[in-house]
């Protein structure tokens, strides 16, 4: 039973939802595991997953203390995102964000994102199901940011991971529950002119040895079954963003190259202990406060729309945005036509 109940944790752990925790010594590329796909594609923002994901060097993107915090610096009003998705395999995923601007070159955010699985079934030895677990993955930024210049900010978060593999009630001295230390996640971005603008985000650094982001779980409350380490993979992120007009219809591109160092180390230079990715996005306002959307990450294509709209209180303006994002997961096979988002600004 013992040797089962870690199969049913390392299950859980990794297959259900694919959580962050990642196993030491990858050497091979494909072995990258889910925490991009996981954390970085599934509803941190409906309207930047619509343009293939991209957002590190926009300043209207949100929720900023998890994309850039450097962005935090360009606030001049308090923002709220509220994003939620439905895909196959009964996921669910969703981000909340809450940010604004303190004094006159600071910024400040809060970001929460959440994964899960609504209907796990839990077996038993003799392949009987024994019920159905709802596992779930929750993330939380805390930003700061400074505007250096006119067109610079440099940027700060803390992030905490908490998950919970919720099948105690088939084990008895099972623990399922299990919090991640702080990271550390840096930023900078540079609006070089009208046209161009640029980021540059470091992510999942930690206060441990060679400032990896790692931590021990042990699924047992008597110490009887194995602990694994959970380690996350050190992120270097560019992004660059170009503005323009075409037939008078203002047009966006996005940009952004991924680096994921798969290794517990402070640099390693080996190429098999690197993953390497992309991101490219496009949008157009087609028609007054409406856009259209299309982006590729890595091989997953997305398409997108959003609405602009004000909602007035007595002589106040509200603006709101709504967004839609459609999501093929090419390698998956999996569709993914529900994703919807909110977003407001409060003068």
């Amino acid at each position: 039973m013992i040797k089962f109940k870690n199969l049913v944790v390392a299950v859980l752990s990794v297959g259900a939802f694919a959580t962050s925790a990642m196993a030491l010594g990858f050497t091979k590329k494909s072995e990258l595991g889910g925490f991009d796909g996981f954390v970085e594609r599934m509803g941190a923002g409906v309207r930047e997953l619509g343009r293939g994901n991209t957002g590190t060097a926009d300043t209207a993107t949100m929720p900023a203390a998890y994309w850039n915090p450097a962005l935090l610096g360009f606030r001049e009003n308090i923002g709220i995102t509220m994003n939620i998705e439905r895909r196959d395999l009964d996921r669910l995923g969703g981000a909340l964000g809450i940010e604004g601007k303190v004094g006159k070159r600071m910024g400040v955010g809060f970001a929460m994102l959440y994964r899960g699985d609504t209907d796990f079934k839990v077996i038993d030895d003799d392949d009987q199901t024994m019920g159905s677990a709802e596992p779930f993955f929750s993330m939380f930024y805390l930003g700061f940011a400074f505007r250096a210049t006119r067109r610079d900010a440099f940027g700060l978060s803390f992030s905490m991971s908490y998950d919970n593999l919720d099948i105690a009630q088939y084990y008895e001295g099972i623990e399922e529950s299990f919090r991640s230390p702080v990271t550390i996640n840096l930023s900078w971005f540079r609006q070089w002119n009208d046209k161009w603008s640029s980021s540059v985000v470091i992510r999942n650094l930690s206060f441990s040895e060679n400032l990896s982001a790692k931590w021990s779980k042990n699924p047992s409350k008597d110490n009887s079954l194995a602990s694994t380490e959970g380690v996350r993979p050190k992120v270097l992120q560019i992004g660059l963003g170009y503005r323009s007009n075409i037939m008078g219809k203002p047009v966006y591109a996005w940009l952004e190259a991924l680096d994921y160092q798969v290794a517990d180390t402070l640099l390693a230079f080996d190429p098999q202990l690197h993953v390497w990715t992309g991101r490219v996005g496009f949008e157009c306002e087609v028609i007054p406060n409406g856009t259209l959307r299309l982006g590729m990450d890595d091989l997953d294509w997305m398409i997108g729309a959003g609405y602009k709209f004000e909602i007035r209180v007595g002589r106040k303006k509200f603006p709101i945005e709504v967004n839609y994002a459609f999501l093929y997961e090419s390698r998956a096979g999996l569709w993914t036509p529900f994703n919807l988002g909110l977003r407001g600004y409060i003068p």
